[in-house]
């Protein structure tokens, strides 16, 4: 299988995670968006109370209005300043919604490396695909392949990016 065929794993299920996976679809590229919380936004979620500083005409990404926009979703006031729950309940879950099963809860990415790839063995690792370790809420573990890896993870729990720790 050439690598061209697999996913684009994109880690975050929040603003930044679902409007890449809307211009990943846009392009004709399968995205797979893995999101540790129980539901599309879930940091966001936790400061819902909060109104953002940006107004809606500012937070709406246009790939993801594109894709939104066959479904029936209505943009709100582009001027009104929507709160986090706001955000999250008419903007990121209709778009999970939209994305339908490329979307996974509950899922952590413990790991990502190149496939068959290490500190030894790194003769073409460039053109490996990458290796994605996820354990989900039920316990369950898996490996996935993927053509390329967008983190979109954030920092509002854990600080832990790309590269931390030697993953």
């Amino acid at each position: 299988m050439s690598t061209q065929q697999l996913p684009v794993v994109v880690i975050g299920a929040g603003p930044v995670g679902l409007a890449a996976a809307a211009h990943l679809v846009g392009r004709g590229i399968e995205p797979l968006v893995l999101e540790t919380g129980d539901r599309a936004g879930a940091a966001v979620r936790e400061w819902s109370h909060v109104r953002l500083f940006s107004p809606w005409g500012e937070v709406v990404d246009p790939a993801a209005e594109k894709l939104l926009a066959p479904t029936g979703w209505t943009r709100p006031d582009p001027a009104a300043y929507p709160t986090g729950g706001d955000w999250a309940a008419r903007y990121l879950r209709p778009l999970a919604d939209a994305l339908g099963d490329r979307v996974r809860t509950g899922a952590t990415v413990t790991g990502v490396s190149r496939a068959g790839r290490d500190r030894i063995v790194d003769a073409d690792r460039e053109q490996q695909p990458f290796a994605v370790h996820v354990e989900y809420a039920d316990g369950r573990e898996e490996r996935l392949l993927a053509r390329a890896v967008i983190d979109a993870s954030g920092t509002w729990a854990t600080a832990g990016p790309a590269g931390g720790s030697g993953l």
